[in-house]
């Protein structure tokens, strides 16, 4: 039998997450509606009803909310990513960078703070204590290119990691390029072409065919 102190302590476990979850929430939304440095954790608590002396029982700062969405961030777009997998390796480059820009433009909030901020204490402490958060998804295009090597279908000319390398620079290329509104000059309709004769220049020049 559960005793009544083990209860009360679930609940308030129940009570502390929700709130944290509620916090998130509310400075995802104001991302989405604010640049990065308009949001401050007034803001945050004021759309939450609570005093800003409560966020930081779950956040030590500002910094330390945002490492938090940029971790949800790379995870969603680790996700998208994996949408494009198939048998197929250059099938799986192909649909997977598609992916990649659908989900800058899907998902802009997430993507300014996981590569556009110029806060430099906020990039040294990703670097420094959070080098996991991009990881994964970079892993996930090395994991590729290798299987498109052991395919024959990748040019001799350079290691998988810089292959890698040409990729996302590319893909980010076009992506920053849409969320600063360069391509808004574009007839309607055809960002989204654009993006795919993107991803099919890239996948020519990284493939031996």
């Amino acid at each position: 039998m559960v005793s009544k102190s083990k209860t009360i302590l679930a609940r308030r476990e129940r009570e502390r997450e929700a709130l944290r979850q509620s916090i998130l929430e509310a400075a995802r939304q104001l991302f989405r509606q604010q640049d990065y440095s308009s949001v401050t954790l007034r803001k945050i608590a004021e759309r939450i009803e609570y005093s800003p002396t409560t966020i930081y029982l779950y956040f030590k700062d500002k910094h330390a909310l945002v490492i938090e969405l940029i971790a949800e961030g790379f995870e969603l777009l680790r996700q998208r990513m994996l949408r494009g997998q198939s048998e197929d390796p250059v099938s799986t480059l192909r649909q997977s960078s598609l992916e990649y820009l659908n989900f800058s433009q899907d998902e802009p909030h997430y993507y300014r703070l996981m590569f556009q901020l110029e806060d430099q204490e906020l990039n040294e402490r990703c670097r420094e204590n959070d080098r996991r958060l991009s990881e994964s998804c970079f892993l996930f295009l090395t994991e590729n290119i290798g299987r498109l090597r052991e395919a024959g279908k990748l040019g001799p000319h350079y290691s998988d990691l810089t292959v890698a390398h040409l990729l996302w620079s590319g893909l980010h290329g076009a992506a920053c390029l849409a969320l600063t509104n360069l391509l808004d000059n574009l007839p309607d309709g055809e960002r989204a072409v654009f993006f795919e004769h993107v991803v099919e220049r890239l996948v020519h020049s990284l493939t031996a065919g």
